[in-house]
C-alpha cells in the first residue's frame, strides 16, 4: 500500500527548490539590461557600481531566505525583443502573484526607517507599484541599507498590521484588500481611482501596468502614448458593458 504523503510538508521544500523571488524597486538611472548581464557568468562578476550592487544585494537576500531563483525586471527581460517584452508585460501580474516572495527595495528610505517612510517613498508613486503591492502573497520591504522596514524581521510584511495600515492609509484601500487581493475584489472605477495618482516614465505604462489587475488582454504597443489608456478602457467597456468607466 502506498503511504499517503502530507502535501503541507512537501510544499515548503518544493518552494525552496523551485520557487522564485521577484524584485520590486524604483529605477535609479541606467539599470542593468538583459544584454549587460549576458556578458558575464554571474552578477558577482559585474563591475562594482551602486546599481550593480543593488542587484547583487537582491540576489544575496534571496539566497539568505533560502531560495535559488531571483527575477528582476531590469535585466531578466530582453526589451530589444518586442514579442518577449509584450509577453512579459501581460504576464507580470501573474508572475508576481505566483512568486514565492517579492522583495521591495526602498532606495530613498534611510536607515533606521520610521513609520510613514514607506508611504512617502518614490516606490509608492510608480505606475507599476500597484500590482507589485497587491498581487504577491508574500512581500518584504527593505530600507536603503537592505534592513527590514521598521525593523520588522517577519518573513511576510503582509502579516504586519502596522505596515499594512500605513499602505492602506496611503492608497485609501482596506488593509484586508491589500493582504488577500484578487482582481475580482474591486470594481472598475475603484481600480482606476487607485491608479489615478500613479506616475510613469512612459505614458503607455499607465495602462500597461493595469493589464493584470483588470484581467485585460490588450496587446502592449509602445509608441501609442496616451492612446494606450483609451485602448484599455475600450477593452474594459467591451468586456463588462460598463460605459461609466469612460467618465472616471
Amino acid at each position: 500500500m502506498t503511504k499517503k504523503v502530507d502535501k503541507t510538508l512537501i510544499r515548503p521544500v518544493v518552494e525552496k527548490l523551485f520557487g522564485y523571488v521577484m524584485f520590486s524597486h524604483a529605477w535609479q538611472g541606467k539599470e542593468l539590461s538583459f544584454q549587460d548581464v549576458k556578458l558575464v557568468k554571474s552578477v558577482w562578476d559585474l563591475p562594482d557600481t551602486p546599481l550593480n550592487n543593488k542587484l547583487r544585494n537582491f540576489c544575496q537576500e534571496t539566497c539568505r531566505l533560502g531560495y535559488r531563483w531571483a527575477w528582476s525586471d531590469t535585466c531578466c527581460i530582453d526589451k530589444l525583443n518586442s514579442s518577449i517584452l509584450n509577453e512579459s508585460l501581460t504576464s507580470m501580474y501573474r508572475w508576481y502573484a505566483n512568486s514565492a516572495a517579492t522583495l521591495v527595495f526602498l532606495a530613498g528610505v534611510m536607515h533606521p526607517s520610521k513609520p510613514g517612510d514607506l508611504a512617502r517613498s518614490k516606490w509608492m508613486t510608480r505606475a507599476w507599484t500597484l500590482q507589485e503591492l497587491l498581487s504577491p502573497n508574500v512581500i518584504s520591504f527593505y530600507d536603503s541599507e537592505w534592513k527590514p522596514y521598521l525593523g520588522d524581521i517577519g518573513m511576510n510584511h503582509k502579516q504586519s498590521p502596522e505596515i499594512m495600515q500605513e499602505l492602506a492609509d496611503a492608497i485609501k484601500i482596506l488593509p484586508g484588500t491589500i493582504v488577500s487581493f484578487s482582481p475580482e475584489d474591486l470594481g472598475v472605477r475603484e481600480k482606476l481611482r487607485l491608479a489615478s495618482t500613479r506616475t510613469a516614465t512612459k505614458d503607455e505604462d499607465v495602462a500597461y501596468s493595469l493589464i493584470g489587475i483588470f484581467k485585460s488582454d490588450i496587446t502592449p504597443r509602445y509608441g501609442e502614448g496616451t492612446d494606450a489608456l483609451g485602448h484599455l478602457l475600450e477593452e474594459i467597456v467591451a468586456r463588462t458593458g460598463d460605459v461609466t468607466v469612460l467618465a472616471w
